[in-house]
């Protein structure tokens, strides 16, 4: 028997511990865009009516890059690094593997390193892998730099020691620093930290008279760490090797997160709290409680403006989400899931957020009337804004978005996480949020600009048809431009004037701007024109 997070193993049956506890109803738009996972594969379902308020619009076409099952083992975590790469961790049966997938590899594994119970993470802005794979006897720490080879740079070996499902593993942004908390059997919690290029730790901390370690979490430039250890939260000096604060929390609880300069911490269980460093400790800014609601998972943005929460009652059958100005305790606004039925509980089980705090993804259990999708992106606006929602089969353990918002990617189980059985599910999504960063015009209904490829995927040629639907669009010259995988612009497409609401086409040939013939694999056709971007993804077949 293995209790992983509030999930209880019994071999291959799951089942979930409850957590704890009410209700209230803060609708929203009913209607959103959303992918259906079905058994044939990803589906895209536009509800319409809702009400955008941004003039850029969101995502018309959301683009489902890859999506990827095992049939008997369980995904646990999932993270996103540089040039569209995603790692991925997976445990209980065969393949027990940290894979890494590619932007254009279609959903297979790169490569697979082989272990046992493996939890991940990267670097944001450097391709930096790091893997915590606790093997039963001990755990091995290990790190890889580059996408090519499955042997890792190095591992450390750790035995006797042993990882909790409560998040024990990171990776700063910047890739510098690798963080793992870990215990012996009924044991002091202990910190291993890394530097990236060494397989042995800066220090192997131990936090004296506080057992059961989890969730870690380093500031951007990898010199704060913080993790909970039992009711104790403790915030670690990377440069001076010392403790840097070492807080009380009155009671044991799964939720923390620091800032981007690590000069802000948040925890919380029965009500939030967020604190301040002030140079020499730690010191509450304020706190918020959601009226009989509890605390599961936080995030704040690397910018240190916003920070979002989720919060779930006693019958489990909603997620509260509440986002925050960091500089008030008034809510910016909050969202209540539907109220679903029936015995399987829902519970916001991971989330992450953008650098500049704009968009969140949140990774939820699903409800057992499938009510609710188990992946929803929201875009912090004046009012609840869902971007939009990923409808899965089973249980989202784990998500993530790159800093600046241009892909998401979530994993976890099949099935949901109360019922009995296996199989994981990973998917990567190109958001199209790049670029998108105007919030003028609240509430204009704008028509949005229309980009059509057909035949896709093609061999010799294609055409590209689009429309710009409103003449104050064309106080800008619309421009055609084509991206691969890793984000460069490999071709610039002339468009021809474009008469307001009437089509143009221009074709292409799969040529970069050299006329040299590009390999085949996924590219992107982006439109823009004023204050609109569309993106939709093209293949070209070998």
């Amino acid at each position: 028997m293995k209790r992983k997070d509030n999930i209880l193993v019994l071999g291959s049956v799951i089942l979930l511990i409850p957590l704890i506890f009410a209700v209230s109803g803060n609708a929203l738009q009913e209607n959103a865009v959303f992918l259906k996972h079905t058994g044939n594969g990803l589906y895209i379902v536009e509800q319409q009516g809702l009400p955008y308020n941004c003039i850029t619009g969101p995502v018309d076409d959301p683009a489902v890059v890859w999506s990827h099952y095992v049939t008997d083992a369980i995904y646990t975590t999932t993270c996103n690094t540089i040039d569209g790469y995603v790692f991925a961790g997976t445990w209980l049966n065969p393949p027990m593997e940290a894979q890494l997938f590619a932007l254009g590899g279609g959903g297979t594994p790169e490569w697979g390193y082989s272990g046992t119970e493996f939890f991940v993470d990267a670097g944001d802005t450097t391709f930096t892998l790091a893997a915590v794979d606790d093997y039963g006897a001990g755990v091995n720490v290990c790190k890889w730099t580059g996408p090519g080879d499955t042997t890792p740079d190095w591992t450390a070996n750790f035995p006797g020691y042993a990882v909790s499902s409560y998040g024990p593993f990171a990776v700063s942004d910047d890739g510098s620093t690798i963080a793992a908390i870990a215990a012996p059997a009924g044991g002091d919690a202990h910190l291993l930290l890394f530097d990236v290029d060494d397989p042995n730790p800066l220090i192997d901390y131990v936090a004296t008279g506080l057992g059961f370690p989890r969730y870690v979490k380093i500031n951007a430039d990898g010199r704060y760490t913080a993790f909970i250890a039992l009711a104790t939260l403790v915030v670690f000096d990377r440069d001076s090797l010392n403790v840097r604060d070492q807080i009380s929390m009155g009671a044991s609880n799964s939720a923390l997160d620091i800032s981007g300069d690590g000069n802000l911490v948040a925890y919380g269980w029965p009500s939030l709290v967020l604190m301040e460093w002030t140079g020499s400790s730690y010191q509450n800014l304020w706190s918020y409680s959601a009226g009989g609601y509890y605390l599961s998972r936080i995030a704040i943005s690397n910018d240190g403006s916003t920070m979002v929460s989720c919060w779930y009652n006693t019958p489990h059958n909603t997620i509260k989400v509440v986002v925050h100005d960091t500089g008030s305790s008034t809510p910016l606004w909050i969202y209540d899931y539907p109220t679903s039925s029936g015995t399987y509980q829902e519970v916001c089980h991971d989330i992450d957020i953008t650098d500049d705090g704009a968009y969140f993804i949140i990774g939820s259990f699903g409800d057992d009337a499938n009510l609710n999708p188990e992946v929803h992106i929201f875009q912090r606006d004046a009012t609840p804004h869902i971007y939009y929602t990923v409808d899965m089969p089973g249980s989202m353990f784990s998500v993530d978005i790159e800093g600046d918002g241009s892909y998401a990617t979530a994993a976890g189980k099949h099935i949901h996480a109360n019922a009995m059985g296996r199989g994981g599910d990973i998917v990567m999504i190109n958001t199209d949020i790049t670029g998108i960063t105007n919030t003028e015009s609240i509430n204009l209904p704008v028509k949005r600009l229309s980009l059509n490829i057909y035949p896709n995927p093609f061999h010799e040629y294609t055409n590209i048809r689009y429309s710009i639907p409103d003449t104050r669009y064309l106080i800008q010259n619309p421009t055609l431009s084509i991206y691969d995988a890793n984000g460069r612009m490999v071709k610039f497409l002339n468009p021809v004037s474009s008469i307001e609401n009437q089509e143009s086409e221009v074709s292409w040939n799969g040529t970069d701007s050299f006329n040299r013939k590009l390999p085949g694999g996924v590219y992107f056709v982006q439109l823009e024109s004023g204050k609109q971007i569309v993106t939709r993804k093209i293949v070209i077949m070998e």
